[in-house]
């Protein structure tokens, strides 16, 4: 085995790892923290700042910062705005949604990225879709719609949860199609610090309404926190680093099927339970999202 191979396995075994342990240890913070929403904020302020230090530190010892002082002040409007949308609203979004929804349910959402990035790429940039791209991503819609709906109400009921979730869907693809448009000449590295930078600003805004709980929190959710915030800048860094050794749709694929890796932890460390219509939604989401993936 060569060694650029065992290196590839080592950042993608990281990246999976990472963005499927990322929506459990935000779940496990908010449950030791009574699922407030002040601490939802605070978990979603607190983790994004974590994960910027862990970037900053990767770029300190990569020496790539002097590579920040490069940037034009175009490249730094456009960075944060990336960051606001992506690290800042659609973390916040996802928390809150956290209060009730499951962390399964949270990263199946975090599955369908590429789904949001390609619908933004085709109105905003006016790429090209086949007609079976569009099947998949009609799939994967019907897929989410039946994880999301209340036990034994049917489809005429869905979890409040969802429009949260949802939301995060455009917020993602207008923020991946405007770093596609704008940075696509700086390192990701750069990037994956700028997108931290924009969500901290963003959620710095919310810090008042956190006072209340960072007194009281107990140092187990403090734990969580640092799990999640760890978790989210490994990501950052080991994503870019297997997109430098194999094709991106390889890539992107293996990393789709971190949510199997949440659902699991999920069933077992909370006791999860879904009925077959959102186990049903669940399969269709992510088999969908891979045959999306090798069309890209």
């Amino acid at each position: 085995m060569s060694a650029r191979l065992v290196t590839l396995i080592f950042w993608l075994l990281a990246a999976v790892l990472a963005l499927g342990i990322t929506p459990l240890a935000k779940k496990m913070a908010l449950d030791e923290g009574d699922a407030a929403l002040s601490i939802a904020l605070l978990i979603a302020f607190s983790t994004t700042l974590i994960s910027g230090v862990l970037v900053f530190i990767w770029l300190t010892a990569k020496k790539q910062l002097v590579d920040l002082k490069r940037l034009s002040k175009k490249d730094w409007r456009a960075v944060l705005v990336v960051g606001a949308l992506g690290s800042g609203l659609v973390p916040l979004l996802g928390i809150i949604a956290m209060i009730e929804a499951s962390a399964s349910n949270r990263a199946l959402f975090q599955s369908a990225y590429p789904v949001a990035t390609a619908i933004a790429a085709r109105l905003i940039l006016h790429e090209r879709l086949n007609v079976l791209s569009y099947l998949w991503i009609g799939l994967i819609f019907i897929g989410l719609l039946l994880v999301n709906v209340q036990p034994d109400a049917g489809l005429a009921s869905l979890n409040w949860t969802f429009w949260p979730l949802l939301a995060t869907l455009p917020l993602i693809g207008i923020s991946d199609v405007i770093a596609k448009k704008a940075l696509s000449d700086l390192q990701p590295e750069i990037i994956a610090f700028g997108r931290a930078l924009g969500g901290v600003l963003v959620l710095f805004l919310l810090v008042p309404w956190m006072f209340t709980s960072i007194a009281t929190t107990e140092w187990q959710t403090w734990l969580w926190v640092l799990v999640a915030g760890a978790c989210m800048g490994v990501f950052a860094v080991a994503l870019y680093q297997v997109f430098d050794r194999t094709l991106a749709t390889v890539a992107a694929s293996l990393i789709a099927l971190a949510p199997l890796l949440t659902l699991v932890l999920e069933v077992s460390l909370l006791s999860l339970e879904l009925d077959l219509l959102q186990w049903s939604g669940f399969v269709l989401v992510l088999i969908s999202v891979l045959l999306l993936l090798r069309k890209a």
